[in-house]
């Protein structure tokens, strides 16, 4: 892991001396692996569909991992064991990617149970042999100023952050609508507040244009911090509370996604790029299949 980031920044060091043409050759398609999130099948209302369903469909798109926080409930309702989940994915050729975990992370006096609950998801990413923990950001419930909620956040993320990397494991911020790091001004904040030895950055393309941000701009201006993705297309106005009508799958919407790949070929970018479809007007399948389809005839001769 160290080592990745030492390459990544000795790359992106070449790219402000040579230009994006100067990590051409230390380039590959092996640099990325494709996932998508389980949250595609989980949130389709037509049908309930076992995680089973959605492995099979990943590893025949050709996806090689999948984003997958099984709730404790969906354990009960498969009749799974984390362990279980784990020989399922194995034996469909795929690898978990990262984990999701949202806490209110602005109140200190759960400090001790958001720790608690955060090491639990350390504990379970262990079992997949998985490195990564997406941060979402909690829901502003009106219980102060929304800079001054950042602010408290900072300092417990950089905590969390120490403690997932003694063991082996990343974290990243994740903005997303309707929580405190949401508009550009929200996510300049929390970059500017946390350590970029412990908080990485883990952005979600969609909820960064719908937020309001050029997507582009604010993955250059926080390109030493890229850790893990969500690709999600949309397109605006984003009128609330839901943003489901607003997403597309890939190619679909107004997100420069070559733009993107693009600048991860400059800066050498290596690791885990997942598709995270909230919702589809299609069947999950099939709205898999379509943003595989673009990630193998665009997005991929872009990188490579």
């Amino acid at each position: 892991m160290q080592r990745r980031r030492f390459i990544r920044n000795i790359s992106i060091a070449m790219a402000s001396m040579g230009g994006l043409e100067a990590c051409e050759n230390v380039s590959s398609c092996n640099n990325i692996s494709w996932a998508m999130g389980w949250i595609l099948w989980r949130g389709y209302d037509q049908r309930d569909i076992h995680v089973k369903e959605a492995l099979k469909d990943l590893s025949e798109l050709g996806a090689e991992g999948i984003e997958l926080s099984l709730r404790e409930k969906e354990l009960k309702k498969f009749n799974l064991t984390l362990e279980k989940a784990r020989e399922m994915v194995d034996q469909n050729g795929l690898q978990v990617s990262g984990h999701y975990f949202s806490d209110p992370f602005y109140d200190h006096s759960k400090k001790a149970e958001i720790r608690a609950a955060f090491q639990e998801k350390i504990d379970s990413l262990g079992i997949f042999n998985a490195k990564h923990i997406i941060i979402g950001p909690p829901k502003n419930k009106g219980t102060g100023e929304r800079m001054t909620l950042i602010r408290q956040m900072a300092p417990v993320l950089d905590e969390l952050g120490k403690i997932a990397l003694d063991q082996g494991v990343e974290i990243g911020i994740h903005p997303h609508l309707k929580t405190l790091i949401e508009a550009p001004e929200d996510i300049h904040a929390i970059m500017e507040l946390t350590d970029p030895r412990y908080v990485l950055f883990s952005p979600d393309t969609g909820h960064i244009h719908l937020g309001g941000g050029d997507v582009v701009e604010i993955l250059t201006t926080y390109r030493e911090r890229l850790n893990y993705f969500h690709f999600k297309d949309a397109v605006r106005p984003f009128e609330r509370p839901d943003f489901s009508p607003n997403l597309r799958e890939l190619g679909k919407g107004e997100i420069d996604f070559k733009a993107i790949m693009q600048l991860l070929r400059g800066i050498n970018y290596q690791g885990w790029i997942n598709i995270e479809q909230d919702k589809t007007t299609l069947t999950p399948r099939k709205s898999a299949e379509t943003s595989m389809q673009y990630i193998d005839q665009t997005l991929k001769k872009i990188y490579c």
